[in-house]
């Protein structure tokens, strides 16, 4: 079996996960240290317990990538934008803030690091002095180029024993929180 690891000091087999949370009634995997925080009955379990996960899940997968991207010489951030650009080609930097949910001034300090490294580089918008675009240097190309697969291996890992069915549902349900999110970050 492959093993997964969430910190340093823990390395956890896929059969120890799936003894890592027991069961409720419904067959629903739930995590023991937060429930038993709530009082019997509790009526916001259910979401309360939804929040815990979708927090334990964040943290963990931010770790997990922020893990890969340092063993090639970047940050989960650097490579998200990295791959950004592989895929859109030439970017405006407002652009890349929205796409990837983060400040303009995030984003500058991302193309920065990058610019430094030699991996990406600014382009003036031809059509609009004010507006700058990044793109990738050949040195951005080919080190996308050599750890795309590498990260999808990655992906499926984290989504390993999904159906395409549950994938889908699951996709849904986060797109919906996002939506939720969005609603309260507007008022």
């Amino acid at each position: 079996m492959k093993s997964f690891t969430m910190n340093e000091s823990t390395k956890t087999t896929t059969d120890e996960l799936k003894t890592a949370f027991p069961c409720d009634a419904l067959g629903h995997l739930y995590d023991p240290l937060v429930r038993g925080m709530l009082p019997e009955g509790y009526p916001a379990a259910s979401r309360i317990e939804a929040m815990a996960a979708m927090r334990i899940a964040g943290k963990g997968l931010h770790m997990l990538m922020e893990r890969f991207a340092e063993r090639h010489g970047l940050s989960e951030g650097r490579m998200g934008l990295m791959f950004r650009l592989r895929k859109q080609g030439e970017v405006a930097l407002s652009d890349l803030a929205n796409g990837m949910t983060v400040s303009p001034r995030n984003v500058t300090g991302l193309v920065d690091n990058l610019e430094r490294a030699g991996y990406v580089e600014r382009v003036p918008d031809a059509s609009d002095r004010r507006s700058v675009h990044a793109r990738l240097t050949p040195a951005g190309i080919q080190l996308v180029d050599s750890i795309w697969e590498e990260s999808m291996a990655q992906q499926k890992l984290v989504l390993e024993g999904f159906t395409p069915e549950e994938l889908g549902q699951f996709r849904h349900l986060l797109l919906r929180v996002v939506m939720n999110i969005r609603k309260e970050e507007s008022k």
